[in-house]
C-alpha cells in the first residue's frame, strides 16, 4: 500500500480520460473540474481495494494540471483570467485546484510514505503535530466521527464548485470511516446536492452519512433522504428571499457575486450568498455594499426579524430561517450545526454507547457541533483545524479532551495513520 501506486499489479482503469484543454471560459474550469472528478471517483475505489492505478489515470491528470497552468496571466495583474461570456472577464485564484491535482500526482507516482514526506516540506512542524495527534488517538475505535469539510477535512477553494476532493483525501477519510467508527458523519453548511457536497465529494458509496445545510438534510449509509421539517409559511418567505435575490444577482453591480467563493447556494432551510473570497477578488466597498442590500431584502421580506437570521461571515452572507423552540425567554432560534447533529442522531436512532466519539470542525460555526456532541455522548474528543487563539481555548474549555492542527492535511494524516 505504501509504494508507488503504479507499480505491480494491474487494474482496471477509468474510461474517463482528460485530453489537454485550453481553458478559457469559466463554463470551461468547471467542466474540466466536473472531469476529474469522474476520474478520481473509480482510482479511489481501485485504491482502497489494493489494486494498482494505470498510468493513463496519472497522465490525465497531468493534463488537466497543465491545462490550468496555461490559463492566461493578464502581465498587469499577475492573475489569472477567464471570460464569463462574451465580453466579461474574471480574475481567478486557481492555487486549490493546482495544489491538489499536485498532490494526488506525487501520491499515485511515489506512494504514501513518500507522499506523507512531500507534505511535511511544507508544513512546519508537521510530524510534531501527527506525532501528538497518533499519540492522543492511537487504539481508539470511535462511535461516531462528527466533521466538518472545508477548512477541515478539505482545503479551501476560491470557488465551491471547484472544490472537488482529491484522491489521496478520499482514500485518508475512507480508510478511516470503514475501519475505526460506526457513524462516519460529515455536517456541512452546503447544500446536499445540486451543488453541493455530493458533487464534490468522491468518496466510495455507503462510506458516509452526509449532511448539508448545517444537517437540515441528509442522505444516510442506505443512501436515504431524510429533511428537517419546514412549516409551509416558512417554506414560503425562504422561496419569497430566493427569487429576491436571484433577481439581485442579475443586476449589472452584483452580477460578479455569482462566480466568486461560495457564489450562491440554495439550501434546505438556509440561503448563503458569496460576498468576498479567500483572495479578496472583490473591493472592500463594494462588498459592503452587497452586504446592505442583501439585508435590506431580509427586512423587506421579514420586517419583524422573527423568520430570517443574517449571518455575516466577512466572506459569505448567510441567511438562515430560525426554527421555534421550547423556551419562554427565547422562543425562536437559528438553526445550527447542533442542532443538524441532533437530528441525525433522532433519525438513525443511534444507540448509545461508551465508545469514544470524535468531532472535527475549524470555525465558530462547528461549536455548537461540538457543544450538542458533549451533551448527547459520553467520551468526546475533539480536533480543530485552526490557527485562532480564541477558538483554540474556547474549544478547550468546551472539551477537555482537544487539541488543535494548523491545516487539513495535518488532520488527514493522522486519520489515515490511525485507520492502518
Amino acid at each position: 500500500m505504501h509504494e508507488s501506486i503504479l507499480k505491480e499489479r494491474k487494474l482496471s482503469t477509468s474510461n474517463t480520460l482528460i485530453t489537454l484543454q485550453d481553458i478559457r471560459t469559466l463554463k470551461e474550469l468547471y467542466q474540466l473540474k466536473a472531469e476529474t472528478r469522474e476520474l478520481r471517483l473509480p482510482v479511489v475505489k481501485n485504491i482502497i481495494k489494493q489494486r494498482v492505478v494505470g498510468q493513463a489515470c496519472v497522465e490525465s491528470l497531468k493534463n488537466a494540471l497543465y491545462s490550468l497552468e496555461t490559463i492566461y496571466i493578464d502581465d498587469d495583474t499577475g492573475q489569472r483570467l477567464l471570460r464569463l461570456d462574451g465580453k466579461k472577464q474574471i480574475e481567478v485564484d486557481l492555487t486549490y485546484e493546482i495544489r491538489e491535482l499536485q498532490k494526488d500526482i506525487y501520491y499515485l507516482e511515489h506512494g504514501e510514505d513518500k507522499f506523507i514526506e512531500y507534505l511535511a516540506k511544507f508544513i512546519p512542524d508537521f510530524r510534531t503535530y501527527i506525532n501528538e495527534g497518533l499519540e492522543k488517538l492511537k487504539g481508539k475505535h470511535f462511535h461516531a466521527f462528527i466533521t466538518d469539510r472545508d477548512g477541515t477535512t478539505n482545503n479551501y477553494c476560491g470557488r465551491y464548485r471547484s472544490s472537488v476532493q482529491p484522491i489521496y483525501n478520499s482514500v485518508f477519510l475512507t480508510r478511516f470511516a470503514k475501519h475505526c467508527c460506526d457513524y462516519p458523519i460529515i455536517i456541512t453548511s452546503a447544500p446536499l446536492k445540486d451543488f453541493g457536497i455530493l458533487n464534490v465529494s468522491i468518496n466510495p458509496s455507503n462510506t458516509f452519512i452526509y449532511a448539508g445545510s448545517k444537517g437540515r438534510e441528509f442522505i444516510d449509509m442506505h443512501e436515504e433522504f431524510h429533511s428537517f421539517p419546514i412549516p409551509k409559511k416558512k417554506q414560503d418567505i425562504i422561496h419569497q428571499l430566493n427569487e429576491k435575490i436571484l433577481e439581485l444577482l442579475q443586476e449589472q453591480d452584483f452580477e460578479k457575486f455569482n462566480f466568486i467563493g461560495s457564489a450562491l447556494q440554495i439550501k434546505f432551510g438556509q440561503t448563503t450568498v458569496a460576498r468576498q473570497d479567500i483572495t479578496r477578488s472583490i473591493r472592500d466597498d463594494e462588498s459592503s455594499a452587497f452586504l446592505q442590500k442583501v439585508k435590506s431584502v431580509v427586512e423587506e421580506i421579514d420586517p419583524t426579524g422573527k423568520n430570517l437570521r443574517i449571518e455575516d461571515t466577512g466572506l459569505d452572507i448567510e441567511i438562515i430561517l430560525t426554527i421555534d423552540v421550547e423556551c419562554d425567554e427565547c422562543p425562536i432560534k437559528d438553526f445550527d450545526k447542533g442542532d443538524g447533529l441532533a437530528f441525525i442522531a433522532d433519525r438513525l436512532d443511534m444507540p448509545g454507547s461508551k465508545k469514544p466519539t470524535l468531532v472535527c470542525g475549524d470555525t465558530s460555526s462547528d461549536i455548537p457541533m461540538l457543544k450538542t456532541a458533549m451533551e448527547m455522548f459520553d467520551d468526546v474528543w475533539a480536533v480543530f483545524v485552526t490557527r485562532d487563539e480564541a477558538l483554540k481555548k474556547q474549544v478547550e474549555e468546551i472539551c477537555p479532551n482537544s487539541f488543535t492542527v494548523p491545516y487539513p492535511d495535518v488532520l488527514l494524516t493522522i486519520l489515515g495513520l490511525l485507520s492502518l
